[in-house]
This record gives C-alpha cells, structure tokens and sequence, in this order.
C-alpha cells in the first residue's frame, strides 16, 4: 500500500474544480484520471470524502488522496448473492475478500456499492443502503443492509442491545496443549486500538470493553496428529472488533489465515495460492426480528469447503 499524498489548496487554486486542481498538483493524473481517481472515492477534502470531481475547492482546504483507488476493482452487482430479500432490507451472502463498506483507500469493490448499483440497474432511483453490521473483508457470509431507512432504528437497536444472534464457523490451528474439546467461552475484554485490531485489556484498564464469545468444537478439519487443524462453532454475545478471532487466539487456537492474530503466520500451510488472501472465518446464521412486523427471522448461509468435515 502506498502512502496517501496530502496537500493544501493553495490561493491561485481558489474556486477551481477538484478535477482541474488535482491534474494541475500531481504528475500522471490528466482531467479524466483524476475525475475516475474521485468517483473511485481515492480523494478526501478537509477529511471528507468527495466524489464529485466538480466541487470547487477553496484556498487552505487540505487534500488528501489514495492513487491505488485507481486499481480498485469493482465487485459486479449481478453477482450479488441474496439470501433474503424484502422491500426494507436485505440479507446477503459476502464473498471472502470483499469488505462490506468503504474502506479508506476507495469505495469501489466492496459489497454496498455494488448493492448501489444493482438496485439502480432496476429502476430505483438514488438507492438507499444503510449498513447495519459489520464483516472482516477475508471473512465470508451473512451481512444484513436495509434498503429502506424505516428499517434503520429497529435492525441497529437489535444489534446494539445484543438481541441479533450471530453464528460463525471457523477454521483452527491449535497451539500445542490448546485443543479446545466440547465447549468453552471466553470473555476476555478488548482495547480497541487507533491503528486498528485490538488487544486483550488487563483488569481496571478503563479502555477494555466487555465481551464474551462461545466456542463448540465441530470436528476435525485435516492436518496430522502434531499439527491439527478443527472445525468450531462460535457465538458471539457482545459484537466488538475483531472479537472472535482475538478470543480464539487467547485461547490457543487462532484462525487459519489470520496473520494479525495468528502471530506465526497461521494458515499459510496446505492453502491453495488462490486461497491465501482468505480468512477461514464465516457468518453462518443470523436471528433477528423483523423490523416492520416483528417475526422471527432466522438465515443460514452455505458452508464453504473449507469448513465441512472431511
């Protein structure tokens, strides 16, 4: 990843349009490069940012921007996977390596946009996504978006008090001495950190936030007797950042393809090379209420290959 470039409106700069004052500051981006560097969302102004390569910029605004937004790929919204669909949301089945909004960088190539995009290809006009959880981008399954913001205070209420239940199967390599048998919870707290990922808090550190995940070991996955790998179940109680796989690594087992936490660079071995950007991680059920009417919903999404028993 390359380093954004920041720098500031100068006064000749004054009322030009953000198009004309990028491809006059940066060397290789011409009026229609850096119109397609905008609309990729690779540009910020003031910490905002903007994708209309029209807006007129003004002297001392602070501009950053991300060129790699220019490579971004988009991810086709006719290969949006619906599970559940209904007039206030949807319920979709996110592919590994696919982050469900934006990330800094560029907002081409993750999952909201090309819900953006499929529901103006039929006809809606300025579509409305509202994002209500949260998926790591190597991670794969259920995501829950509402399409109709009547939809919005119902679904985030339901996440916020806990009352959405969330099902993951995982992908495991235990450390020796940390197979997990049966059940186990951990309910470790977690420091969010500013750079991202986040650690496990020590008792009166007023920046841990409680949490509590629930294990249940599957089976065995493959591996040899030295070196396993295990299929588990995982519940999650609380929904803080990163919380199933940092629990999973305090416990001794981190997740197959989990460099941030798996420390050792778990999950490379016996990957296909296609693989190795993923992260053996997956949303397998998600129980909510719906929110117009109030019924028990309850999605399940199909196991990868890599998580059925041999």
């Amino acid at each position: 990843m390359t380093s954004p470039k920041r720098f500031r409106v100068v006064p000749l700069e004054q009322g030009m349009s953000l198009r004309n004052m990028l491809a006059r500051r940066v060397r290789g981006l011409d009026r229609d490069r850096a119109a397609e560097l905008i609309r990729a969302g690779g540009v910020y102004v003031n910490r905002l940012r903007v994708r209309l390569p029209q807006v007129l910029v003004a002297a001392g605004e602070r501009v950053v921007l991300y060129t790699e937004a220019l490579d971004a790929q988009p991810l086709p919204p006719e290969d949006l996977v619906f599970v559940h669909r209904e007039q206030d949301f949807v319920v979709i089945d996110k592919p590994a390596g696919v982050p469900v909004s934006p990330v800094r960088e560029t907002a081409v190539g993750c999952l909201s946009e090309a819900l953006i995009h499929r529901l103006e290809a039929e006809g809606i006009t300025r579509p409305y996504v509202g994002v209500v959880h949260r998926l790591d981008r190597g991670a794969s399954g259920l995501v829950v978006f509402t399409i109709r913001s009547i939809a919005n205070k119902s679904l985030h209420k339901q996440f916020r008090d806990h009352r959405m239940r969330r099902g993951y199967r995982l992908r495991v390599r235990p450390r020796p001495g940390c197979e997990p048998a049966g059940e186990l919870s951990c309910d470790a707290p977690l420091i969010k950190l500013s750079e991202g990922g986040v650690v496990i808090g020590k008792p009166g550190d007023g920046r841990a936030k409680a949490a509590l995940t629930h294990f249940r070991l599957v089976g065995a996955a493959s591996g040899s007797a030295s070196d396993p790998e295990l299929l588990l179940d995982a519940e999650l109680e609380t929904g803080r950042t990163h919380q199933i796989r940092a629990h999973a690594a305090h416990l001794g087992f981190p997740i197959v393809g989990d460099h941030r936490y798996g420390g050792d660079g778990a999950g490379d071995r016996d990957i296909a090379p296609a693989q190795l950007d993923r992260l053996c991680l997956h949303a397998q059920r998600l129980d909510f209420e719906h929110p117009v009417s109030g019924a028990a919903l309850a999605f399940e999404a199909k196991l990868p290959a890599w998580g059925k028993l041999p």
